[in-house]
């Protein structure tokens, strides 16, 4: 299992205020890579069209207010993988980071693991700018 994790960013709005706002599918639309050609949601997935990747469908499977929320992917994909928020409440607002937990082999790491870091900290980067 590979574990790649985003910086973590700070904000002044409480974390139930971010637990709300990720846990809002169609807020990820404004989160996107320049790389995702098409965002829709459906049926509560979060629907990606990613150049050189393809479609993948995105869904919370768990959320543990306000500190986490857990996405799968509910389609068919290369490798297993799951994308977590975790939101820590600090004394002037709260801490965002995200993680992907993925099963690579080691010619798939080779492949995967930039364009999944590069996914992540564009994806946090966004929101720090959205939450300003």
């Amino acid at each position: 299992m590979v574990l790649l994790k985003s910086k973590t960013i700070s904000t002044n709005k409480s974390a139930d205020y971010i637990f709300d706002y990720l846990s809002e599918l169609s807020n990820f639309e404004c989160l996107m890579p320049d790389n995702v050609r098409s965002f829709q949601i459906e049926n509560d997935c979060a629907i990606l069209d990613i150049q050189g990747i393809g479609k993948l469908e995105l869904a919370v499977t768990e959320a543990v207010s306000p500190k986490k929320i857990v996405m799968l992917p509910q389609n068919k994909v290369p490798f297993k993988f799951d994308i977590q928020w975790h939101i820590e409440s600090t004394d002037d607002g709260s801490q965002i980071h995200a993680i992907i937990n993925a099963d690579l082999n080691l010619m798939m790491k080779m492949m995967a693991e930039k364009p999944l870091n590069d996914f992540i900290n564009v994806q946090i980067q966004k929101l720090s700018n959205e939450l300003s």
